[in-house]
């Protein structure tokens, strides 16, 4: 960006009584409309909205810091409007600049640095040398993000005024036509979002079937942009529930809480990866992942008992099927309560042998565990008893426990931000995955962490929903025998040689020295089992012999010429 330099304010003009009247309306109309129809509002109505007038501007280097006043009678849509508000800008490196809104009256809501550490803004970097720039007028205030080399403008807020009230901030800038818009997950729209009719909700939700157009499971508040000029993204930090609307010409954010917490990135004009990773210097980089993390799994919801886990293993060596891990849902629990086995389902010993029949085989196994404790006081079930001596569960604004209801029946759910939290959590985890006794899993697939609950409201009596919607449910088939017999007449699995990346490396000379640089995958199983590992560099010669046999055949009795490049 450039400096965090001002650039022309806009003409300050009077505002006729005409003009003052019509303002007053629409104020009142969007109040009517607001609570008549929830969220349905004439956008024309908020941008009647007064926003706010900046003073106090003063730049430090590659900080701004300005206070913002409300530029007129409020509207106060879905509350009452903040009068002053306090606005920073940093530019934290070349490629990324910070701007951020918050109320200075009032303590609100930010992610916190213990959920999503950032990236420091303690040493900002000189804003001529920035790639984008900060470009704002004060009357009204509004801010505009743009290209440094070429004052290309990536996001504007002109005409839009902020708002900013307690339980509703909005924020909008402009779009070009037909914009390529991507990202602000998670959702099942197309890849490339249609730039003129799209709302998107980002609140956590148990969302069988991922629908299309609906709130998913996760959130992710970022898009990126593509354009011929070059590709940047915008993160908006927030984990408040929020809507973004795209419409022709604009990308509007209606957000239910918190402060404006926006990152601008900007990407490349020639390299899009670049913007992903801007982002990933934000937020993060994901978790390294074991290497047969990315060989062929196994997963489905359904096994009836331990014979079922272990005949589908048998059947993918019986079918030459190189299976790296197989994982099982919430059926192996005991009347689905967390850190359990059902004793005639899924005996302990039975599934012990599993887990080691796999890692005997150099295979792997996952297994399903949910956030959810089943609320049994004085029944004995140690995760419920150890959390509550604890003090973990999520709790009621009374302090009470506060009381879902899913898979077990009647439960409670950890408080992750309680200080005690990861040490019950790794205790549950060392009691039941223990190696020596418990099951031995390589890898953990959770579940209904939004979190879900099946409770309808108002949920004022959950033990009574359990047993209206018969849970936990009952098992629909008879136990098998606990001593019967699993992996009989199971062909040998050849113990997996690294096919990919062995660990001497030849001096191959194709990019990246990687043996399949170029090439086939070396992991290719040939017709006869051999692999392309093996039988790589008999390629050329195979094909010659293929060849001369071919034109033998088209012209028989006649002598042939075949030159081939490759040969062994």
């Amino acid at each position: 960006m450039q400096a965090v330099a001002r650039t022309s304010r806009a003409p300050t003009m009077p505002v006729s009584n005409r003009g003052m009247l019509a303002r007053v309306l629409l104020s009142g109309l969007a109040i009517s409309r607001v609570f008549a129809q929830g969220t349905t509002t004439d956008p024309a109505v908020l941008d009647a909205c007064p926003g706010y007038t900046a003073s106090n501007v003063k730049v430090n280097g590659g900080t701004l810091t300005a206070s913002l006043t409300l530029a007129g009678k409020a509207c106060n849509v879905f509350g009452t409007d903040i009068a002053s508000l306090s606005l920073e800008v940093v530019y934290e490196t070349v490629n990324r600049i910070h701007v951020k809104i918050t109320d200075p009256n009032d303590a609100r809501y930010e992610v916190p640095e213990s959920v999503l550490p950032r990236p420091s803004s303690a040493n900002p970097v000189n804003p001529k040398s920035a790639a984008i720039k900060f470009n704002y007028t004060t009357s009204p205030f509004t801010f505009a993000i743009q290209r440094t080399s070429t004052n290309e403008v990536l996001f504007s807020t002109a005409s839009h005024p902020i708002i900013f009230e307690p339980q509703y901030l909005r924020v909008k800038t402009n779009l070009g036509a037909n914009a390529n818009i991507y990202g602000l997950g998670e959702h099942t729209n197309d890849f490339r979002l249609d730039p003129d009719n799209t709302t998107l909700t980002l609140w956590s939700r148990d969302a069988y079937g991922v629908p299309t157009g609906t709130n998913l499971y996760g959130n992710h508040p970022v898009y990126f942009e593509h354009r011929s000029t070059g590709t940047h993204a915008v993160l908006l930090l927030s984990s408040n529930g929020m809507d973004i609307k795209l419409t022709k010409g604009a990308l509007e954010y209606n957000v239910i809480g918190g402060v404006l917490d926006f990152y601008f990135l900007a990407g490349s004009t020639t390299d899009p990866t670049q913007a992903a990773i801007q982002y990933a210097e934000v937020v993060g980089l994901s978790a390294e992942v074991p290497y047969w993390s990315f060989g062929l799994h196994q997963c489905r919801f359904g096994y009836q008992n331990y014979i079922d886990v272990a005949d589908v293993i048998t059947n993918y060596s019986i079918a030459k099927i190189p299976l790296e891990t197989m994982w099982t849902d919430i059926d192996y629990m005991d009347r689905r309560r967390i850190f359990t086995v059902d004793p005639d389902y899924f005996p302990l010993d039975r599934m012990r042998e599993i887990v080691e029949y796999l890692h005997g085989q150099n295979q792997h196994y996952v297994l399903m565990t949910d956030p959810i404790v089943g609320y049994l006081p004085g029944e004995g079930y140690g995760p419920f008893d150890r959390g509550t001596a604890a003090d973990v569960w999520l709790k009621n604004a009374n302090g009470s426990d506060h009381l879902g209801l899913v898979w077990p029946g009647v439960t409670v759910w950890p408080d992750w931000f309680s200080p005690n939290a990861q040490d019950y959590w790794n205790n549950e985890f060392n009691l039941f995955y223990n190696p020596e006794t418990g099951l031995d899993i390589d890898g953990a697939w959770i579940d209904m962490n939004e979190p879900s609950s099946f409770c309808d409201l108002p949920c004022d009596d959950p033990f009574a929903q359990a047993i209206q919607q018969d849970l936990p449910p009952a098992r629909s088939t008879s136990p098998p025998p606990p001593d019967a017999p699993i992996f009989q007449n199971t062909p040998p699995v050849r113990k997996r040689d690294n096919l990919l990346t062995p660990q001497y490396s030849i001096n191959n000379a194709a990019p990246g020295g990687n043996l399949s640089s170029k090439t086939a995958y070396t992991d290719t199983v040939h017709a006869n089992n051999l692999t392309e590992y093996d039988a790589h560099n008999l390629f050329g010669t195979m094909m010659s012999v293929a060849t001369h046999g071919a034109m033998l055949a088209r012209r028989p009795g006649l002598r042939t010429l075949v030159i081939t490049r490759s040969t062994f």
